[in-house]
């Protein structure tokens, strides 16, 4: 653990500049909450837990391509659905939530004490590859992609994919929809060839919410140097992940912060953002899962100390340890996604 010193400056930063997690499956855990008897998970649970870990900016992964988030007979589509109309309605009833649709929305969360949330798929097979069903969901508040997780669909492969190819035509129409309609596309889980097919076909940032260096741990989700360099020069981030099989052998706190000193010195602070991944709320749903091709190692569980979204601090602590600026810090935590949203939505 940081000093106590550090810790508190932390979570003073906390206190005053807007913090975002860049990635998150809690839908998963609030759907079969709900299904169980619980009424508002969401809001009676996670928005406490938010405001103890000082997140302002949530991106809640609301179905998409990953095994857990379909119905049960193969229906991803159905099961986005509900996950949606489940934090709709939570929010409808809870004045401290709120759906950021606009930077308008954004500025007045943070104005008014709310936590805002992101809506994001974490892959696009909901949308059985027709660009134009992506203008439903976003009426219904989705603000954020992935084209694919870590197999294949109609729009493109992910990394789990032997010998991938990159975008399908299908996918170079969903693309496009997407830069119009002024959703953030995420690169996370995508193949290298559609990745560097994907800096091509748009003119708008490109993130990656969750992912670390190849360089210092050369798994099939960590983005290599040259891709790193184009996600900064295109005004993106890298949203640095706790999962330990994207840290490294030895899954520390230290060793998350040097692949943060990696993606900064490689492209600057401004292309370093927060995406933990974390998975606590759900290990039974998440550990040992398909993964589609790729191995993600024993355990899911971040390191000692920064579990849960309430230990976020513990990471800030971490960064001014060593030797950030408060300013570069606060660019970190939120700054850096605040920036990307507000440029790309309408």
């Amino acid at each position: 653990m940081p000093p106590p010193e550090l810790l508190a400056r932390a979570e003073a930063l906390h206190r005053t500049h807007p913090v975002v997690e860049c990635h998150t499956d809690i839908p998963v855990d609030t759907y079969r909450r709900r299904r169980a008897g619980e009424e508002a998970p969401l809001a009676d649970d996670y928005l406490h837990r938010f405001r103890k870990g000082g997140v302002r900016v949530q991106f809640l992964a609301v179905g998409g391509d990953v095994p857990d988030s379909f119905d049960g007979l193969g229906r991803p589509q159905l099961r986005a659905l509900e996950m949606i109309d489940d934090v709709l309605e939570e929010v409808s009833r809870c004045p401290e939530l709120r759906i950021v649709e606009s930077p308008a929305d954004i500025d007045e969360a943070i104005a008014l004490g709310q936590v805002g949330l992101v809506l994001h798929l974490e892959g696009l097979r909901p949308l059985a590859g027709r660009a134009a069903s992506l203008g439903h969901f976003h009426r219904l508040g989705l603000r954020s992609a992935q084209l694919t997780w870590n197999g294949s669909n109609e729009l493109a492969d992910g990394v789990g994919v032997d010998g991938p190819g990159g975008i399908t035509r299908a996918g170079q129409e969903v693309v496009a929809e997407l830069e119009r309609l002024g959703i953030v596309i995420d690169a996370a889980h995508l193949s290298e060839p559609g990745f560097w097919e994907l800096t091509e076909l748009v003119g708008c940032p490109i993130v990656v919410s969750h992912a670390n260096a190849w360089a210092l741990c050369p798994h099939p989700r960590n983005l290599k140097d040259d891709q790193i360099r184009a996600i900064a020069e295109r005004g993106g981030y890298v949203g640095v992940c706790f999962l330990p099989a994207f840290i490294g052998e030895e899954p520390t706190l230290e060793r998350l912060l040097d692949h943060v000193d990696h993606i900064a010195g490689l492209a600057g602070v401004d292309a370093v953002a927060v995406g933990p991944d974390y998975t606590e709320f759900a290990p039974d749903l998440m550990e040992g899962g398909p993964s589609e091709g790729v191995d993600y190692g024993p355990s899911l569980r971040a390191p000692e100390g920064l579990r849960r979204v309430e230990t976020l601090p513990v990471f800030t602590a971490g960064l001014l340890g060593r030797g950030y600026s408060e300013e570069d810090a606060a660019k970190i935590l939120g700054g850096n996604a605040l920036r990307v949203l507000r440029h790309v939505l309408r």
